[in-house]
């Protein structure tokens, strides 16, 4: 490819002035190895650094790879065209002054930029980006000052800032780079186009993304998802979900990034939550094997760090098994006699480096163990960097067994990491780090985004859509949109099977009286208001009526508390509702995020919604197995599994209305918000006690 493989650079806006962009890009790239053709390009066509400069693209004889422009905004979409002449197929545009500066004359040249680019077949990286750099080829097309180290890292940047302050950092880390690039404002080539580049290209074993907003957020959920190599994902910046939340729980739930956590489990993406996090996973996905278990042992010389890595372990996902009893009885004859053989393995604080390397190979050896966490604290008796190199030797000797080390301290243990990372074994500061990392080396199951199937009802819900009513009141609703009524909450969910309980509203005690002994005792009366969304909370609600006088009784009392709390609000009447057995509450909701589209959400309900918050978010659609995996990441698992002699709950049926709230939200765009709360889930079944649906007259 052109782009990753050039081997001849124009630099549009190449200047004689040291301290310019332009002239240090040229720099760069004459100066720094690389072994392609470089030209200078500039209006007046004087030297640069003794190089012939040419006043047009046009003027350079024979073909050109790529071209780097570095001059004004406002001249960026002549050169671009100019380009295309040319047949230049892959741009980067360091020029600021387009749509991030938020005036319309930026945006108006940002617009025309990618007209262009668009018409042409142009590749463009940018604009307001700082370049691209190939260590392979010594390629700097940047204005950082300096190559990367070579390596198998792809990192692709919104933020030019920060690839310059992760690349200065990547001694340090033993970092190596197969490409660094920065992708300004992503007018045409986004982050999901250079997964794909990143994907092909055989020197990128690991991509690693710093992003600040995403474009097409379901783009780049389907084009993560298709991606074999792993990505770890470093995200700034809130999602607009949980900032758009009106009226319903979800909204309140989704919080500022669920969108981004829902992509990186449905994409099998590493997501880190701190720049710390992101250097600690790439590390670890360059140099290590990959974990082919959840089962890890950790070989310590303090009881203290043991600890906290087993605790780490835990929260990470792995299991820390024992040795089988032949490995361990032979570990055992090596350790002194207060050593522990039991995970973590304990070879105690004096322990030299024959100790360390009984337990290496213990473990190497062991079917039970598919990864070794090595935590060292010094001693004065402890060789340090003798273990450094011991550990090397069992990575040489166990190839397919991930290590990681955790060698704490400082000045002490300083020679002993420095020995490490010239091995290529993954080192951090603290066991909590080493055993992150380690899990990070698992491979992620990944769910590819397919697009929406079309509705198996036959076109029920575009019918649908005709006969039922939705409002336009500002009562709650999202967005200028309104409250779906009961009926029409009925209609919809009767299509995709989500189970109601049996029901209807009543405007008078007498109506009421009439569908409960319809539907038969016992029932449950609520107001039935667009405005009212939190019925419990003003005594709008009544619960086991067992007669028709109850029944009257709750009618009065209910209307009366509507009429005290809530006295402008739009009162429909009365819901009479079948009254149904008690069983786990759970939550199911939807809201849509800016970027990803519907957001489905599925937690533990009723009081104990916002109180423990308890959830899990997924972008739709997706399958029964995705639902099945939703579930399993909830605390309130163990409650569907059953607890204290109780039986298994209707999982089944609970994962089937949520895939099912996935499709609903696909069919109808006009739905911007809905919460299903609570949600009664036992052995016997599932029903919907209460559903809000908000929607967007605007759709």
């Amino acid at each position: 490819m052109g782009l990753l493989r050039p081997t001849s650079i124009a630099v549009l806006g190449a200047s004689a002035t040291p301290g310019k962009v332009g002239h240090e890009i040229f720099k760069n790239l004459i100066t720094q190895g690389f072994r392609g053709s470089v030209f200078a390009v500039n209006k007046k066509g004087e030297e640069v650094l003794g190089k012939k400069a040419y006043a047009s693209v046009m003027e350079i004889k024979g073909s050109v790879d790529l071209a780097v422009i570095v001059t004004p905004a406002a001249t960026v979409a002549d050169l671009l065209e100019q380009c295309a002449t040319k047949k230049i197929k892959y741009v980067i545009v360091i020029s600021a002054g387009f749509g991030e500066t938020h005036t319309e004359e930026g945006s108006a040249l940002e617009a025309r930029v990618k007209e262009i680019a668009n018409k042409e077949g142009i590749t463009l990286i940018g604009p307001n980006c700082l370049g691209m750099l190939r260590p392979s080829l010594s390629m700097n097309a940047s204005f950082a000052k300096a190559l990367p180290p070579r390596g198998s890292i792809a990192l692709v940047s919104q933020s030019g800032a920060m690839a310059v302050a992760l690349m200065d950092g990547a001694a340090e880390y033993g970092l190596g780079f197969s490409l660094v690039t920065s992708i300004g404002n992503k007018t045409v080539t986004d982050e999901s186009d250079f997964l794909e580049f990143c994907d092909e290209d055989p020197e990128t074993a690991v991509i690693g993304l710093y992003l600040e907003s995403i474009r097409d957020g379901r783009k780049f959920l389907h084009t993560a998802s298709t991606i074999e190599k792993p990505i770890v994902l470093l995200k700034s910046g809130a999602s607009s979900a949980g900032k758009k939340a009106a009226a319903s729980h979800t909204g309140a739930l989704a919080g500022s990034d669920a969108a981004i956590d829902a992509v990186c489990n449905q994409a099998g993406i590493r997501r880190a939550k701190s720049t710390e996090e992101f250097l600690d996973l790439l590390q670890a996905l360059e140099s290590a094997p990959p974990l082919l278990s959840d089962k890890i042992a950790v070989i310590t010389n303090a009881g203290g760090p043991g600890i906290l890595a087993s605790d780490a372990a835990e929260k990470a996902g792995l299991t820390l098994p024992s040795l089988t009893e032949k490995n361990a009885q032979a570990l055992k004859k090596i350790l002194p006699p207060a050593a522990s053989i039991a995970n973590p393995i304990d070879v105690l604080g004096d322990a030299g480096a024959d100790r360390f390397a009984a337990a290496l190979d213990a473990c190497g050896k062991d079917k039970n163990i598919d990864g070794v966490v090595v935590l060292l604290t010094p001693q004065v008796m402890t060789p340090s960097k003798e273990i450094a190199f011991l550990i090397a030797d069992a990575q040489r000797r166990f190839p397919l067994m991930p290590i990681a080390a955790a060698f704490m301290g400082g000045e002490s243990v300083k020679d002993a990491k420095t020995a490490l990372r010239d091995h290529g074994i993954p080192s951090y500061e603290t066991p909590e780090r080493a055993v992150r990392a380690i899990a990070a080396l698992r491979a992620m199951p990944k769910q590819i985004l397919h697009p929406p199937a079309p509705s198996s009802k036959g076109g029920r819900g575009e019918a649908l859509q005709k006969d039922m009513q939705f409002p336009s009141s500002t009562g709650g609703g999202a967005r200028g949109g309104g409250i779906m009524t009961e009926e029409d909450i009925a209609k919809l969910f009767h299509t995709y099977h989500l189970p109601l309980p049996k029901q209807a509203i009543a405007a008078t005690p007498a109506e009421a009286i009439n569908i409960a002994e319809t539907i038969g005792y016992p029932v449950i009366a609520k107001i039935s208001s667009p405005q009212i969304l939190h019925k419990t909370d003003i005594g709008a609600v009544r619960g086991n009526l067992k007669t028709k006088d109850e029944v009257a009784k709750a009618f009065e009392e209910i209307m009366k508390n509507a009429k005290t709390h809530a006295p402008n609000a739009d009162t429909r009447g009365m819901l009479i509702q079948q009254f149904l057995p008690v069983g786990h509450e759970f939550i199911i909701g939807m809201i849509r995020d800016a970027a990803f589209g519907p957001l489905v959400m599925v937690g533990l309900g009723g009081i104990y919604t916002e109180l423990f918050r308890d959830t899990t978010f997924r972008i739709a659609p997706f399958d029964a197995s995705e639902a099945y995996e939703m579930l399993q990441e909830l605390s309130g698992w163990k409650l569907l599994l059953g607890m204290r002699g109780e039986k298994q709950a209707a999982i089944d049926k609970l994962a089937q209305v949520i895939v099912s709230m996935s499709q609903l939200a696909m069919d109808h765009p006009e739905i911007v918000e809905l919460d299903l709360n609570p949600v009664f889930v036992s052995d016997k079944g599932i029903v919907i006690a209460d559903a809000k649906v908000i929607t967007d007259d605007k759709v």
